[in-house]
């Protein structure tokens, strides 16, 4: 990244934040469910499954959101097409993997085996994401920058916040804040929420992956 963080649109910083709490939180997955395939704990399994559920929600509306605006966005504006066509083929891949990753997740606590199975399943979908999260900010401040002014941000975080699920209004500002390191707050939106809901957050994600996650 050329620009420093702080320096970017909102937008853009807020995309940053939410692919470093995706990674964050499928290592989290795949450690947690590591530790069930040695020990069950079907208090835990409820809470892991049902945080999967929201990661995998947030996920696919983020790969949504750039699918049905942003690349259609810059491909009108004259941006770079073998770098759209990069960011839309990753998507597909990554949308197969993803959703076998949760097929298997629902199956969390119907067999020993599962745990060990998404535990495995979850490593390969983390570095898959991580690949393609670098490569995407790679393409945003390169070849697809010269197209992306302010305008198309603001337009992409209006297009965000309307089509995201109601449950993710107190739920997304707390996620983002919990990897926002110092000097990168502005990626954070609705910064009072974010704090109300820091606890609330936090409580969910104690459940599901433990106090040592």
């Amino acid at each position: 990244m050329s620009q420093s963080f702080a320096t970017l649109p909102p937008a853009h910083q807020t995309m940053l934040l939410a692919h470093r709490a995706m990674v964050r939180d499928l290592g989290r997955v795949a450690r947690t469910a590591e530790r069930l395939a040695q020990s069950p704990d079907t208090e835990r399994v409820v809470a892991l499954r049902e945080y999967i559920d929201k990661l995998f929600q947030l996920i696919e509306h983020h790969h949504e959101g750039e699918d049905e605006f942003l690349w259609p966005r810059l491909r009108q504006l004259g941006a770079d097409e073998e770098a759209l066509t990069l960011m839309t083929t990753e998507h597909d891949e990554l949308s197969k993997v993803l959703h076998s990753w949760h097929d298997v997740s629902r199956r969390l606590g119907t067999d020993p085996g599962v745990a060990a199975e998404l535990a495995k399943l979850t490593e390969g979908v983390r570095d898959q994401l991580a690949k393609h999260a670098g490569d995407e900010e790679r393409e945003l401040s390169g070849r697809l920058a010269p197209v992306l002014g302010k305008q198309v941000w603001k337009g992409f975080a209006t297009h965000m916040r309307k089509t995201a699920p109601s449950w993710t209004l107190k739920f997304m500002p707390a996620w983002l804040s919990s990897v926002a390191g110092a000097g990168e707050r502005g990626g954070v939106p609705a910064p009072p929420v974010a704090a109300l809901f820091k606890g609330w957050l936090e409580k969910r994600q104690r459940a599901a992956f433990g106090e040592n996650y």
